[in-house]
């Protein structure tokens, strides 16, 4: 007997469980018929941790002892606070899974051991590594990441087109995803993948909560008032629900807050059309990165034939208005967009189960991949804060790709590798994976001698960096810590700094001391004055070159 895998929809505002029966996707009913699970985390009064719908509806009474939207923390390296003790966001999201895999096994009478969990598109590796970590806390194997379009595409039966593009828009609560998609002889393609991590339906909730604080009198609203802003974030969800399907909604809330003494109220009624102005800008922020998505994938678009609706924010009438009047797509949404991610990882748990689903995906990577590299500009100068992509963006994974580069010095026994991901010309710039070192080269290793580095993505999404001296054969791999999220250089700033400065004083008194005009002492003059330099650009570079320069020094 196949062991069941099961698919899971972590989402920023709701999640969902789903698995196969006989072939046919079943989402699980958490309780009282409902089939999705608020995803927020809280501490009743009596001191127990609640999930779901009893956490949701304490949060406006109890703001500081419930936690919403963890999954816009997701590696983060930051941790939430609930009821005066703090958590990592991945130690929140387990207890949604953990919540999830006990309705599953209520409801299928087996052991929910393995899953397949979704995060959007254009999750980094950080966090797609919380999300393994969060599935493992709460008692299971995760067996696949896969992205939501991706997800959403097989839920769609996507895999059954022949020759067809497909693009997939996914808003939900927190995220926001486009994809473009091939299919063809049961082999579903992604082209290309674009995105925002910070756009989703709790910014629809956020704008109508800060217009609901405009109506106030003023002086009756404090900034500070947690409780204030839960109760009217909660508000605008139910306004911005409810606008789906009217063109206007009252809204009457009692006893908010008080003015001189005397209670304020809030009543009002707020149109469809006065909220589609609100998000507006958001709303077309999600347009234009079709145009983006459109162009990498070098795909017109008259070549698309259809639009796939993904996500719970995709019931909001303007997208579907812009999607298929304004622009002429062929929009769809036969599947529940709440549940077509879950639906979709569902399958994909089945494939790789081995049930009888004739699917090959094929997805690519969301940000490109490098290094922190030193390469000389047009100007002459050196610049030490270059990016050196190994990986470029949208390739299809898994994949393993390599670039040489080229030792800096003569004698240089350690080389420092820092990895990368991002799209960004400027390596700091891009989000830091991680760093390692390669030790022990020999000592007798010429300048220019080549380091390869390579770089291993697998379909999780996950990131192995490995560097290979090609002269001795020597080879170290990263290790990266999946716990917490990777320190980058420039967060170690000032005591790095200082580290740089110590290096560079102590080169300047041994190079005062010494009448001998050798080569290594040229270097050491050469490497000094570029440190200097780099000291100057606030630090760019600085820490890799100083570590070089303090080797030369102790080889002598």
């Amino acid at each position: 007997m196949v062991e069941k895998i099961f698919g899971i929809d972590l989402g920023t505002t709701n999640s969902e469980i789903a698995y196969l029966d006989n072939g046919k996707p079943v989402v699980v009913t958490i309780g009282n018929g409902i089939r999705y699970l608020p995803s927020v985390v809280g501490v009743d009064q009596g001191g127990k941790i609640i999930t779901g719908m009893p956490a949701r509806n304490q949060f406006a009474a109890y703001p500081e002892n419930t936690v919403v939207s963890v999954k816009r923390k997701m590696g983060s390296g930051e941790t939430v606070s609930m009821a005066g003790k703090s958590y990592s966001p991945a130690e929140i999201s387990s207890l949604i899974l953990a919540t999830l895999k006990d309705a599953a096994e209520r409801e299928t009478g087996i052991p929910v051991r393995k899953a397949v969990i979704t995060v959007p598109a254009y999750f980094a590796d950080l966090q797609r590594k919380d999300t393994i970590r969060a599935g493992e806390l709460a008692g299971m194997e995760v067996v696949r990441i896969i992205n939501e379009p991706t997800a959403a595409a097989l839920a769609y039966g996507c895999r059954q087109g022949t020759g067809e593009r497909v693009l997939v828009y996914d808003l939900g609560g927190g995220t926001f995803d486009i994809s473009l998609m091939h299919m063809e002889d049961n082999v579903l393609e992604v082209i290309a993948t674009d995105g925002d991590t910070f756009l989703g339906g709790d910014d629809f909730d956020n704008a109508l909560k800060d217009y609901f604080i405009t109506c106030l009198p003023r002086g009756s609203a404090s900034l500070d008032d947690r409780r204030l802003h839960a109760r009217l974030k909660n508000v605008g969800e139910d306004c911005k629900i409810a606008l789906s399907t009217e063109t206007v909604r009252a809204v009457k809330e009692e006893f908010l807050a008080t003015c001189e003494g005397k209670p304020v109220h809030l009543e009002l009624a707020v149109t469809r059309s006065e909220f589609e102005s609100m998000i507006d800008e958001k709303l077309s922020k999600t347009f234009d990165l079709i145009d983006r998505v459109l162009r990498e994938g070098k795909v017109k678009e008259k070549d698309v034939a259809k639009v796939l609706l993904v996500g719970g924010s995709t019931y909001i009438p303007r997208i579907f208005d812009v999607l298929s009047g304004d622009r002429g797509f062929n929009v769809h949404r036969e599947v529940d967009p709440t549940y077509a991610v879950a639906i979709g990882a569902a399958i994909q748990g089945g494939i790789i189960a081995g049930e009888p689903i004739d699917t090959i995906l094929v997805d690519v990577n969301s940000h490109s991949l490098g290094i922190r590299a030193a390469t000389l500009t047009p100007s002459g100068d050196m610049d030490f804060d270059h990016y050196a992509v190994i990986i470029h963006r949208n390739t299809p994974i898994p994949t393993t790709m390599g670039k040489t580069f080229h030792t800096m010095f003569d004698g240089q026994t350690a080389v420092q590798i820092e990895a990368f991901q991002g799209d960004q010309a400027v390596a700091s710039e891009n989000s830091f994976v991680g760093s390692f070192k390669l030790n022990e080269l020999p000592k007798n290793l010429p300048m220019g001698s080549e380091i390869d580095v390579t770089f291993a993505h697998d379909l999780n999404g996950i990131v192995e960096v490995s560097a290979r001296d090609r002269t001795s054969g020597k080879t170290e791999k990263s290790h990266f810590d999946v716990n917490r999220r990777a320190e980058a250089p420039s967060e170690r700033g000032h005591a790095d700094r200082e580290k740089c400065e110590k290096i560079l004083r102590s080169a300047r008194r041994k190079l005062g001391k010494m009448d001998s005009d050798a080569d290594v002492w040229k270097e050491i003059d050469r490497k000094a004055g570029l440190l200097e330099k780099a000291l100057e650009k606030n630090g760019e570079g600085a820490l890799a070159l100083a570590r070089e320069l303090a080797e030369m020094i102790a080889g002598i």
